[in-house]
């Protein structure tokens, strides 16, 4: 066989490997470290003290219990494609919760030796933790953690038109479903979910994807102000 073809070959595959390499590169995301917002929104925290365990990933399963297959899925738009992160999204939440009710004043440590699991079916959850710890411990689930962000974008290469351009437009979707229980019997004392949705348009660059990620951590902080008040308030 001629070399010639070959290098043709060899020639015409080198743009598609650099491209396919700079899709990656583009979408990707870092989590920052979550910084708590604001304070408690009124009346008194919970005063127990409680063990929170790492947080099960269920987004993307329309409220079954169950892993999603989309571990590192963070958000999507339109001509940005699907955006990833290589951080773990379950660890990310369940410490920004710690950070949060912590700045609120509970009393809460955070084990990731602790397990919970979370079955039975919907109306009816069933809840066992195992790992050694006593008294009260917080289980729960990811339902929702995601930002869609949708601004136009070309991609040649290694040169992309993201963050060249105006007109971005924003929305983020969290969502926590809580058990708290103690330890030993897995009896519920209380259960809760609570979800936040928001949107904004005329995004600007530079730095879109980090304005992403921020906006995505400022829904969860609403998520967790609510989760932190509905269970004080039922467990005076």
């Amino acid at each position: 066989m001629s070399l010639v073809p070959i290098l043709r070959l060899v020639v015409s595959a080198v743009p598609l490997f650099f491209l396919g390499v700079s899709g990656c590169a583009h979408n990707r995301v870092d989590l920052s470290a979550y910084a708590p917002q604001g304070p408690f929104p009124g009346g008194s925290t919970m005063q127990r003290s409680f063990v929170v365990a790492p947080l099960a990933d269920h987004r993307f399963r329309f409220f079954e219990y169950g892993s999603t297959g989309m571990v590192d899925t963070v958000g999507w738009g339109e001509g940005t494609g699907t955006l990833y992160t290589p951080q773990n999204i379950p660890n990310h939440v369940s410490t920004a919760l710690v950070t949060q009710f912590r700045a609120y004043g509970m009393h809460v440590s955070y084990d990731p030796k602790v397990r919970c699991r979370i079955g039975g079916r919907r109306g009816h959850p069933e809840v066992s933790v195992t790992g050694s710890v006593r008294g009260v411990v917080l289980c729960g689930s990811i339902l929702d953690y995601q930002f869609e962000f949708d601004h136009p974008r070309v991609v040649f290469g290694f040169i992309s038109t993201l963050d060249m351009a105006a007109g971005a437009s924003l929305s983020a979707q969290a969502s926590l479903h809580l058990f708290l229980v103690r330890a030993r019997s897995g009896r519920i004392l209380w259960e809760g979910v609570e979800t936040s949705s928001r949107e904004k348009g005329g995004i600007r660059p530079p730095h879109l994807k980090r304005q992403a990620v921020a906006y995505l951590d400022q829904t969860l902080s609403r998520v967790l102000a609510k989760s932190a008040r509905a269970m004080s308030g039922a467990t005076k």
